[in-house]
C-alpha cells in the first residue's frame, strides 16, 4: 500500500511539476496564442469571409485551403461552413480540401508551436496543411470529374439547406440601427446576445428591449467593440478550453516520461525506423487533439527521442481525426466521402513525416 501512495505521490509531484515549469517558459507564447484566437473568434465573420473566398469558382480550393490554415475553427465553426459549402452548388474539391487543411493549423497555433517546440516545426506543419489541402481538393475534383466515387455523397441533395445556428427575426437587427435613430425604449438597454458557429455574429432584437433608460456611451463603446463577447470567449475559449486542455496534456506528457522508458519511444518513433511515421499516423488517427492542446504533449515525446517526422505525421492524423470527428461528419456526408477524406489525411500525415525527416538529415 505504501509502494502505491509513494508512487502515486511521485506522479502527482511531477505533473505539477512539469505543469509549473512548462507555463512558467511558455506563458508568453501560449497568451498570445489564446489572444489571437479570441479575437479572431470575435471579430471576423466566418460566413462573410467563407462567402468571399469562395465567390469564384476557378479559386475556390485555394480559397477554401486558405479560409482553413488560417482561421481558427471550432468544432462548431468548421461544420456550419462545411453545411453552407454543401447546400449550394459548389463542388466536392473545395470542401475536400477545407476539410482536410482547417484543422491543421490556425495563427494561435503557429505562436505556440513555435514558442514551445520550433519555429521550422511550426513552418513544416503550416505548409503540409497548405500542401493537404490543396492535393485533396485538386483530386477530389478529379475524382468527382472523371468518376462517380461521389455521387449522392452529399446528404443534403434534393434537400432544404440546413438551419443556420443563429438566426434572427425578419425585424431590423438592433446593431444595424444608429443609436441615435433608436427609440428611447429600444436604445435604452443592453441587447439579449447569442453567440454561434460563426465567429463574432451576435443576435439582437427590438422587441428584447423593454427597459426604458438612456444607453450610455460606456454600454455603446461595449456594445461596438463586442467587449464583453471578448471577455466571454476569452473565459470560454481561452481559459476553459486552449488553457485547460494545454495543462492536461502537459500532465499527460510528464506521466509518458515517468512510466515509458526512452528506450521505447526511440524503438517506436525513432526516426531510424521506416514504420515510426506510419505508426505515429494510424495512432493519431482515433484520438481527439487540438493542434494547440498537442503540442506539449509532443514536446515530451521529442524530448524523449522520437524523430519531428513522426510527430508531425501524429499531430496531422490527430488533429484532422477523431471518433467525434467522423461520427459529427457521418450526419451530413455518406460513407464513401468519409473514407476519402480520412483517406487524404492519413497519406497526407505519412507522406509529410518522411518528407521533414528526409529533409532533417539532409540538412545535417
Amino acid at each position: 500500500m505504501e509502494t502505491i501512495f509513494s508512487v502515486l505521490t511521485k506522479a502527482a509531484l511531477t505533473m505539477l511539476t512539469a505543469v509549473f515549469t512548462s507555463l512558467s517558459h511558455n506563458w508568453a507564447a501560449l497568451l498570445i496564442a489564446i489572444l489571437m484566437a479570441c479575437a479572431i473568434k470575435v471579430y471576423i465573420n466566418n460566413q462573410k469571409l467563407t462567402q468571399f473566398l469562395l465567390r469564384k469558382s476557378k479559386v475556390s480550393v485555394l480559397g477554401a485551403v486558405l479560409l482553413g490554415t488560417f482561421t481558427p475553427f471550432c468544432a462548431c465553426g468548421t461544420t456550419a461552413v462545411v453545411l453552407g459549402m454543401l447546400s449550394t452548388t459548389l463542388p466536392w474539391g473545395p470542401v475536400m480540401a477545407f476539410l482536410t487543411s482547417s484543422p491543421l493549423m490556425s495563427p494561435n497555433g503557429f505562436v505556440l508551436i513555435a514558442g514551445m517546440i520550433s519555429l521550422r516545426f511550426a513552418v513544416a506543419l503550416t505548409i503540409a496543411s497548405l500542401v493537404i489541402g490543396l492535393g485533396s481538393g485538386f483530386l477530389t475534383l478529379l475524382i468527382e470529374k472523371k468518376t462517380n466515387y461521389l455521387t449522392s455523397q452529399n446528404r443534403f441533395v434534393n434537400h432544404e439547406k440546413p438551419a443556420d445556428s443563429c438566426t434572427c427575426s425578419e425585424s431590423k437587427s438592433a446593431k444595424d440601427i444608429p443609436v441615435h435613430e433608436m427609440p428611447v425604449s429600444a436604445a435604452a438597454v443592453p441587447f439579449r446576445m447569442s453567440s454561434c458557429g460563426y465567429s463574432g455574429n451576435i443576435c439582437a432584437s427590438l422587441e428584447d428591449t423593454e427597459l426604458g433608460i438612456t444607453q450610455s456611451r460606456v454600454f455603446a463603446f461595449i456594445t461596438k467593440w463586442k467587449i464583453d463577447s471578448f471577455f466571454r470567449t476569452l473565459w470560454s475559449l481561452g481559459f476553459r478550453t486552449i488553457l485547460l486542455n494545454f495543462v492536461l496534456f502537459i500532465a499527460i506528457g510528464s506521466l509518458i516520461n515517468l512510466l515509458v522508458p526512452n528506450t521505447i519511444i526511440q524503438a517506436l518513433f525513432g526516426g531510424d525506423h521506416i514504420w515510426s511515421v506510419p505508426l505515429a499516423s494510424v495512432i493519431g488517427l482515433p484520438l481527439y487533439v487540438t493542434t494547440e492542446s498537442a503540442t506539449p504533449i509532443i514536446q515530451s515525446i521529442l524530448q524523449s527521442g522520437a524523430s519531428e517526422g513522426s510527430m508531425l505525421a501524429f499531430i496531422i492524423t490527430g488533429s484532422a481525426t477523431s471518433a467525434w470527428v467522423i461520427a459529427g461528419l457521418n450526419t451530413f456526408m455518406r460513407k464513401r466521402a468519409i473514407l476519402l477524406y480520412v483517406g487524404f489525411v492519413l497519406a497526407g500525415g505519412i507522406l509529410a513525416g518522411y518528407l521533414y525527416n528526409v529533409i532533417l538529415a539532409l540538412s545535417h
